[in-house]
């Protein structure tokens, strides 16, 4: 049984009451009654929407679920960095997956901690990814294996205009950023960005797959709200799912004991490794029918899925 205080009762009883008050019909499916024993959540889009911070709702269910014992994990595209200049001081956590499950680390009161786990291109991948990269003509980005992978270099594509998505990463990482020079000074890398309208992307996706097979390739929405694709190029068998499964192996879980929630592409395999998953209403709209949909970001989409089950706790 979990206790609270009668503060936080009531508080989360009032914005239960409004945030809580909808028709699920919209859904088609029928939420947990059953608390998980651990949680992988994406950030951006999931639990942060795009038009502000995390809902204080969804900040106090992680505190509940702490209390029920589960585990909290988010598994984010971020960077350390970019995610721990962000993330609320009161959003209790117990692991943070970052960069789509380059790194991971323990997360407490005062953010970071222990690192656990950290992966990175050897310099002949970075090396024959840079060449692919080049050679196609596209605009791409070398980022420092973790936890420094907010600092990179960058080249802008030949014979296109960069996207809009392309200029505001430089813009607003400019401290942590270097244009591209050679291969001479290239070394080990975290991943490998390369950028492109969302039409164009498919074909860019697989002439980079057939120059350098042996690394793992993902899609990720742009962050910065342009109309285009990122090819996120990463260590062989680097993703949110490799991670998420690795973490819950060490603590003694397994797929059966977790649930997702994602909205995005670099989502798609941990929503798919988990036991239940999920996926935010305003995903993509080619991936919706993937997953059962629960609300979008924009809803406290923890709060409403949990609601039921937290009620049993």
């Amino acid at each position: 049984m979990v206790f609270l205080s009668p503060l936080s009762v009531v508080t989360l009883g009032r914005l239960a009451a409004h945030f809580f008050s909808f028709s699920d019909d919209e859904f088609y499916v029928t939420f947990p009654h059953k608390l998980p024993k651990i949680i992988f959540a994406d950030y951006d889009g999931t639990l942060r929407p795009a038009t502000g911070p995390t809902a204080l709702i969804d900040r106090l269910t992680f505190k509940r679920l702490g209390q029920a014992g589960v585990v909290r994990v988010v598994a984010t595209g971020r960077s350390l960095y970019s995610f721990s200049r962000d993330c609320p001081a009161d959003l209790e956590l117990d692991y943070l997956i970052y960069t789509s499950g380059l790194g991971l680390c323990r997360w407490g009161p005062q953010g970071p901690g222990e690192h656990l786990a950290g992966r990175s291109l050897s310099a002949d991948q970075a090396a024959r990814a840079v060449v692919a990269a080049v050679r196609l003509q596209r605009g791409f980005f070398a980022f420092e294996p973790p936890p420094r992978t907010h600092w990179f270099r960058h080249q802008e594509p030949v014979g296109r205009p960069p996207t809009e998505g392309h200029l505001s990463r430089v813009a607003a990482y400019a401290d942590f950023a270097a244009p591209f020079e050679d291969l001479a000074s290239l070394g080990p890398l975290g991943t490998l960005l390369i950028t492109a309208p969302k039409e164009e992307m498919p074909p860019v996706r697989a002439a980079f797959e057939r120059e350098v097979p042996d690394l793992s390739t993902l899609y990720a929405s742009s962050p910065f709200g342009d109309p285009c694709l990122w090819l996120e190029i990463f260590p062989p068998g680097v993703s949110k799912a490799q991670a998420a499964q690795a973490l819950a192996a060490d603590l003694g879980l397994g797929p059966q004991d977790a649930l997702a929630a994602g909205n995005d592409y670099n989502d798609l395999d941990l929503l798919a490794w988990a036991g239940a998953a999920f996926l935010a209403a305003d995903a993509p709209p080619e991936l919706r029918t993937r997953f059962p949909l629960m609300p979008a970001s924009t809803d406290a989409p923890l709060s409403r899925l949990l609601a039921e089950a937290l009620s049993r706790a």
